[in-house]
């Protein structure tokens, strides 16, 4: 068994300044005053191991912060190191602030969990007819108003959130209303835009005026819009054929309470606090108990949780309602094109975590998560990072395998028709429009800031290339050709996520005819 030392005390001040002097010692903090012997030499492993150029943790215990550092670069191939404030995207790890601004919203009286949405958002519509009458901002932050996910819709497609709003009118119900968990982004920018017309302001500038603020959060931004102009920011990371390339941010602004804020270990330490303070913060009341407390409570189950650590599975609102080795957890995660976060709660131990990275998709942030939970329970030391190497190096295997499978796939030679052919613009109600064109010989397919070359592979289906964005590196396109060669659509899609895009009529009516 790890007995663990903690030398730091609880403050007797709570207020914001205290927290700021409490964070300038830690960031100074000598391996030896580490709050868990060897920490920093294990995360620095992991990082290297896991090829994640940069992360930041912070740790929280009572109303300490014990631990807010920074390992690594923000940039690979670059000197400049992470540290305490600086910034990442915490993706969906922001659902968590959106849900407690809606209970700001609950306990000034200005809302209430159970309001029918239309009543903030009166133009908002649903295909599913008992979804479009009931929808309540609880069905929004539970993901259980049926809907399928449609994320491509809003991803990187530079519309406006009322565009986002409007567009979920086509959304395809994926189950009946309230009948079981699907995670949806659309419902989350529907909940954070309904706060936001309660407060009488936008989502950004609420969450700024009461959340940001009152915590002393002084480097996070609600969204970023010209990334260039902040300071100290992390740039995202993708690993591609084994090697870690960084790529442009992705633009959030259209679904941002689902997951645009930018924060720190510095600052998400302060939010961690607040939320094991039941709502408190510097001896001030910022949210009622009851109202934070319903959002660590569960609404819907998530079905199995796959593990044996794990027992019950439950969503709340902007939180994983979770047991985690027989103790109560509070865990939200974020991805985003280019960066991963975790961050956990296990209430009874007054513990809390937050790890921050600038590598798309790494399990790494969950791994250290988990593994600074073990040491603060005291469990048997295990080495979590390793042995999730050891896993993924065979998943690794299985998609060089799949990889290997489509390039056997691939037909070598031309189209079955001419590429002037598959030129136009395609467009549809939900996904928008993509167009393609011939550049220097060969097809483009643009949309919105998706942009890259398109490889022919064998028979309709085309390789997207290396999408400006680079998160999704082997996107296929499949076109529509009717008997008499005529291309009249396209589809491309990850999973169960997938557009249908119909090709527009061409002036003179070939309508893709070669």
């Amino acid at each position: 068994m790890v007995t663990v030392p903690f030398s730091i005390t609880r403050r007797a001040g709570r207020g914001a300044s205290a927290a700021l002097v409490c964070l300038s010692i830690v960031a100074g903090r000598s391996s030896a005053q580490e709050p868990f012997p060897g920490l920093d030499a294990y995360v620095n492993k992991a990082i290297a191991d896991w090829k994640v150029p940069g992360l930041a943790v912070a740790i929280v215990r009572n109303d300490s912060v014990i631990h807010a550092r920074g390992y690594g670069v923000l940039q690979t191939g670059a000197d400049a190191p992470v540290n305490d404030r600086t910034l990442f995207e915490i993706g969906s790890s922001s659902k968590s602030f959106t849900a407690t601004l809606v209970a700001m919203m609950v306990t000034d009286g200005k809302m209430k969990w159970d309001d029918r949405i239309v009543a903030y958002l009166p133009t908002l519509r649903l295909q599913d007819p008992v979804a479009n009458a009931e929808l309540t901002v609880r069905d929004a932050l539970t993901h259980r108003a049926g809907l399928s996910r449609g994320d491509f819709a809003w991803m990187s497609a530079g519309i406006s959130r009322d565009e986002v709003l409007r567009r979920a009118r086509f959304l395809k119900p994926a189950a009946p209303f309230r009948s079981r968990f699907i995670y949806q982004n659309f419902m989350y920018l529907a909940a954070g835009e309904a706060a936001a017309k309660a407060a009488g302001t936008t989502w950004e500038d609420a969450i700024q005026q009461r959340i940001f603020t009152p915590l002393g959060m002084t480097s996070s931004v609600p969204l970023t819009r010209q990334p260039d102009r902040v300071a100290n920011l992390a740039t995202p990371h993708l690993v591609w054929r084994d090697t870690v390339q960084s790529k442009a941010h992705m633009d959030m602004d259209d679904i941002a309470p689902a997951g645009s804020i930018l924060s720190s270990a510095r600052d998400m330490a302060q939010w961690l606090r607040f939320q094991l303070g039941d709502g408190t913060f510097g001896g001030k009341r910022l949210v009622s108990a009851a109202a934070l407390r319903e959002t660590h409570t569960p609404q819907m189950l998530m079905g199995a949780a796959g593990d044996s650590i794990t027992r019950f599975n439950t969503y709340g609102m902007g939180w994983m309602v979770q047991d985690y080795r027989g103790r109560l957890m509070w865990q939200h995660g974020g991805n985003t094109d280019g960066m991963t976060t975790a961050m956990g709660v296990l209430p009874d131990q007054k513990f809390g975590v937050a790890v921050l990275s600038n590598m798309h998709g790494s399990p790494l942030p969950d791994l250290l998560m988990r593994y600074l939970f073990d040491r603060t329970l005291g469990m048997p030391m295990r080495d979590l990072s390793a042995e999730a190497l050891a896993r993924v190096a065979t998943q690794r295997r299985r998609a060089d395998s799949t990889e290997q499978a489509q390039a056997s796939q691939r037909v070598e030679g031309a189209p079955p028709l001419p590429l002037s052919a598959y030129e136009g613009t395609y467009a549809d109600s939900l996904y928008g429009e993509a167009r393609i064109s011939l550049k220097d010989g060969k097809l483009v397919m643009e949309r919105g800031a998706f942009s890259g070359p398109l490889e022919f592979w064998n028979g309709g289906n085309f390789r997207w290339g290396r999408l400006a964005s680079g998160a999704i590196p082997n996107l296929f396109v499949k076109f529509d050709v009717t008997t008499d060669g005529r291309v009249n659509s396209l589809a491309w899609g990850v999973g169960v996520d997938s557009a249908y895009l119909t090709r527009k009529a061409t002036p003179g009516g070939r309508g893709g005819r070669p």
